[in-house]
């Protein structure tokens, strides 16, 4: 993101010194600004990889569940901002394309099965995992963990109860954009579960290695 980076430090440069802000605050803003502008840029690139697909809504509703739960319950980071956002385009998008593609077949009853045993084995992992910590972010501290982790309970609560009752909303009143939304936070959970295990550890280690040898930092 050598961009992003220039134009953070550029802004944050030119702020700081207006505001008389010590080299130790100029960091601090200038951090702030490379999360917000690539933040902004991984949200509108990944609506755009929806729109290209015609599955703007499922890319974003996946993006946004996983990308959410992972601020409390932590997980695997690739090496650069860079390949961290590509990663998440591409699992994102391979997600979207199995649901269309299998999920989405299924028959209604089965769909509340797999929605509630993929719940139930959320809340094992994170009961077993959460939170884990990085090399940028190692969550050392116990008062922190705790924070963390309750935190990410009361996020999957809420996901298992907007699941849970749109599911009902969706078979009562047959209203079939709900059941894309549930599937996809559904799939959005599971996503960043995995990211909590060492299978999904290997696998942005294997997709982090991948785009490394392409020259991609």
């Amino acid at each position: 993101m050598g961009a992003i980076d220039n134009i953070s430090k550029g802004v944050s440069e030119k702020l700081g010194n207006r505001l008389d802000k010590t080299e130790e605050e100029k960091a601090v803003l200038n951090y702030g600004l490379f999360i917000i502008i690539h933040t902004s840029l991984s949200i509108v690139l990944t609506f755009i990889a929806g729109l290209v697909t015609g599955m703007a809504i499922e890319i974003m509703t996946i993006t946004f569940s996983a990308a959410w739960l992972k601020r409390y319950s932590g997980g695997v980071h690739a090496n650069t901002p860079n390949r961290c956002l590509l990663i998440g385009i591409i699992v994102s998008l391979t997600l979207c394309f199995l649901y269309k593609t299998g999920m989405i077949l299924l028959e209604d009853n089965m769909l509340l099965l797999i929605l509630l045993i993929g719940i139930i084995v959320s809340y094992i992992v994170l009961y077993y995992k959460c939170p884990v910590g990085s090399k940028n972010k190692p969550l050392k501290k116990e008062s922190t963990r705790k924070k963390l982790r309750k935190k990410a309970f009361t996020l999957i609560n809420l996901y298992s109860i907007a699941i849970l009752a749109g599911y009902l909303i969706y078979k009562k009143q047959d209203i079939y954009i709900l059941k894309d939304i549930i599937s996809c936070m559904w799939l959005g959970l599971l996503l960043q579960i995995s990211m909590l295990t060492k299978f999904g550890q290997k696998l942005i280690d294997v997709l982090d290695d991948m785009l490394g040898k392409l020259k991609i930092s």
